[in-house]
């Protein structure tokens, strides 16, 4: 067993270094972290829009009265 270990330890260690993909990975990070910010702004815009659409209804309603 420990000849068959050693024949693949070349293999296991080849893939353990190889770097291809990575920057893939980079790139969905990267995205990950836009897209959270960008939900974190859209949230505040959100609640700022929110505000102005309750103040012009009610100066709409105060207006008809």
């Amino acid at each position: 067993m420990p000849e068959f270990i050693r024949s693949l330890f070349p293999h296991i260690t080849a893939k353990l270094l190889d770097e291809t993909g990575q920057d893939l990975v980079e790139y969905g990070l990267t995205m990950a972290v836009v897209a959270l910010g960008s939900v974190a702004g859209m949230s505040a815009v959100a609640q700022s829009l929110n505000q102005i659409f309750r103040a012009a209804g009610t100066l709409l309603t105060s207006s008809i009265s």
